[in-house]
């Protein structure tokens, strides 16, 4: 399933009406089937198929999204100096 939000150019956050008139600006532009957006359509009327579509397809603004960093600084780690039988309880000593 197709981003119904895209197909009908609308927010996250429109109401019944906006989406049943964001019907025909879309089938006007031909961008998606006339079935695409229909199904589009029912799926944002239902609500709980709408929730559904809010998790799939999250609108974010990507222009505000700031890379995430770190305060630990991670060392290098020689696989030559690990000793594989330091914590092995079944070799005698």
């Amino acid at each position: 399933m197709k981003n119904p939000y895209k197909i009908l150019n609308l927010k996250q956050n429109a109401n019944n009406s906006e989406i049943v008139r964001a019907m025909a600006p879309a089938l006007r532009a031909r961008k998606y089937s006339q079935r695409e957006i229909t199904d589009a359509q029912t799926v944002l009327r239902k609500p709980a198929s709408r929730l559904a579509a809010d998790f799939t397809f999250p609108i974010l603004d990507r222009g505000n999204i700031q890379q995430l960093t770190t305060a630990f600084k991670s060392k290098p780690v020689d696989l030559e100096s690990i000793d594989e039988n330091k914590y092995n309880s079944l070799n005698k000593v």
